[in-house]
């Protein structure tokens, strides 16, 4: 354990030193954010504003604030309409979508059905090599009934045919984005696009089409700022309003919730932090070297240490809030002996250790050096490959690891499961089974809850899925992380989402007279 512990000390260290930097008044920045306008600090830059591209978190978390999408995700996880205002199932096979009227782009075009029509079209047009196609699979028929009326056909009776509507609509006659572009196409939401600079900000002035509350923002700057130091500085000196999540280094944030001008929002949220294997690796194919490393990694003390309590250990991808969640799965409590043994018998020791390659991102790499000291315990020597998110993902997409840690965010739908675990959707199938995982039993229990219709039937289902999840190991379950956000006191009608949307920042307020008033600045 002396590793372990000289590492997480270097953690309260440097809490304590920057702690001190901020007592003597050191950010000094200029605020560059117009009047009116909230900043956000992000540590990544968008990929892709465009919704038929975009596939990175920062993108989405975008991309719902300047785009609708026929129905939407709410705070319990459920569908509901978004663009419709009304949606039937006349048919297992079919569902309608009755469109609100009066909706406009922010360039004040119209929206209607011919709009929804050409983003689908657009996004399956096999030469525009969309990612996001795949999704769309199901998909047999999409037309109008009239100006107003969507009609979707899916291929069979498809449980998750609604996740097939949250695709953002644009307006008809525009071209996809291509991978690196930095244009924005018009959306319906709250905001719209007014600048994007590439590793530098996304503005988003207010959408004069979409409704909005008296005294609502009149914009967002989206800055990006790679630095944790940096961002922590700016939210106290009250240059940025509003930090979330990974934007938010978690040993600052006692000392930020005790700053005058701000206040923290914790809930639980559904961000399901995971390690992956690469099944084409004959040594991990191996169960026992799967289980010795899931008993070999102790998940309380990283949560406690490295994320501050903010997060709960996990059991399977779908938290305790998902409808479908089973918690009666197998679990991997840290046990030195019960690792030890397993790595034993599959031909490994501490003198003689299984050596593997650990990808990861500068910002994962704190835990990818906590997983590396606890494993060289029980005899798994890990190489830690560091690299930047667009290189790691590519790596992760291609099979180009041996392990790696990641995040589902957002999964609302049992869905997900087919999209990571059934062995056709591999990345060249289409889907996310990045670790060429397979068993038939899992392929055969997931094409048959898509095509369940009846609820309970469709639970139990999902509950034996994450049975074999759990012991299959396709990945080592780790937590689910808490929604932690830091906010400047100016700031009123925010509230979290279990996935992290920003969604409700559409109505948010900022610098209204009672927050003002209650605001102390140093």
């Amino acid at each position: 354990m002396r590793t372990e512990r000289r590492f997480f000390r270097t953690g309260a260290i440097a809490a304590i030193s920057l702690a001190a930097i901020f007592a003597a008044g050191c950010a000094k920045a200029k605020p560059r954010t117009p009047s009116g306008y909230l900043q956000i600090d992000i540590n990544t830059s968008p990929a892709n504003l465009d919704p038929r591209v975009a596939t990175d978190a920062i993108s989405a978390r975008i991309g719902e604030l300047v785009y609708e999408s026929l129905v939407r995700i709410d705070r319990d996880g459920a569908f509901v309409g978004d663009l419709a205002e009304k949606i039937e199932r006349p048919a297992p096979d079919a569902i309608i979508f009755h469109l609100r009227h009066g909706v406009r782009f922010s360039d004040g075009r119209p929206l209607d059905a011919r709009d929804v029509l050409y983003t689908y079209a657009s996004l399956l047009d096999p030469k525009n090599h969309s990612v996001k196609r795949a999704g769309l699979a199901e998909l047999a028929a999409f037309d109008a009934l009239d100006r107003y009326t969507i009609r979707m056909i899916t291929r069979r009776p498809y449980a998750a045919a609604l996740e097939m509507a949250l695709l953002g609509i644009v307006p008809r006659g525009t071209p996809l984005a291509a991978r690196d572009a930095i244009a924005a196409p018009p959306g319906s939401g709250p905001f719209k696009v007014v600048a994007f600079e590439r590793d530098e900000a996304v503005t988003l002035a207010r959408n004069p089409y979409y409704p909005a509350p008296p005294g609502a923002l009149g914009g967002i700057v989206m800055k990006v700022v790679p630095d944790a130091t940096v961002r922590a500085l700016e939210l106290t000196e009250g240059i940025c309003g509003f930090a979330e999540n990974d934007a938010i280094q978690p040993e600052l944030i006692a000392y930020l919730s005790r700053q005058p001008r701000l206040r923290l929002i914790r809930s639980n949220g559904t961000t399901y932090q995971y390690l992956i294997f690469n099944f084409r690796d004959p040594r991990l194919r191996d169960p026992r070297v799967r289980r010795a490393i899931a008993y070999g990694i102790d998940r309380q003390a990283i949560v406690a240490a490295l994320l501050r309590g903010d997060a709960r250990l996990a059991t399977g991808m779908l938290a305790p809030e998902n409808w479908a969640y089973n918690g009666d799965v197998p679990r991997y409590p840290y046990d030195l002996a019960k690792a030890r043994a397993l790595l034993e018998s599959a031909g490994y020791t501490r003198t003689r250790p299984l050596r593997l390659i650990y990808k990861t991102t500068p910002e994962g790499r704190r835990l990818a050096e906590a997983i590396q000291a606890m494993l060289r315990r029980v005899g798994v020597a890990i190489e830690i490959r560091t690299n930047e998110f667009a290189t790691f993902y590519s790596d992760l997409r291609s099979g180009n690891f041996d392990i790696a840690a990641s995040q589902w965010v957002g999964v609302a739908d049992p869905h997900q499961y087919y999209l990571i675990f059934d062995s056709r959707m591999t990345p060249q199938g289409g889907g996310n089974n990045r670790g060429d995982y397979a068993n038939p039993e899992m392929d055969r229990l997931l094409e048959a809850g898509d095509a369940e219709l009846d609820p309970a039937a469709r639970r139990a289902i999902y509950a034996r899925v994450q049975q074999i999840a759990a012991a299959d190991l396709p990945y080592v379950s780790l937590w689910w992380i808490d929604n932690v956000a830091v906010i400047d006191r100016r700031l009123d009608g925010f509230e979290p989402f279990p996935n992290g949307s920003l969604l409700s920042l559409g109505a948010a307020r900022w610098d209204s007279p009672a927050a003002s008033a209650g605001a102390a600045h140093p």
